[in-house]
């Protein structure tokens, strides 16, 4: 094998890795081994995102409801009738 040879087969086999079940070779980059499908990297979870606890706090209002609107406009259209 001439040096090329020999620095390509090095950086082949850099990049593999054994199974621990069943002994052959797998890339490190594999999720599962192909061959036996073991888990090879660990299972991240996705990050979990909190939400803020609303359950035991009373509703806030940010303004006039949809109900208010129609209400007031109900309200307007009354005392325009009567004037």
């Amino acid at each position: 094998m001439n040096e090329h040879e020999e620095m390509l087969q090095a950086r082949f086999e850099s990049k593999l890795t054994t199974c621990p079940d069943c002994m052959r070779e797998v890339s490190k980059l594999a999720i599962t081994c192909p061959h036996c499908g073991r888990p090879l990297q660990p299972q991240v979870a996705p990050p979990v995102i909190e939400q803020p606890n609303t359950q035991n706090q009373p509703a806030q209002s940010t303004g006039i409801s949809f109900w208010g609107i129609v209400l007031a406009v109900i309200f307007a259209a009354f005392i325009l009738s009567v004037l």
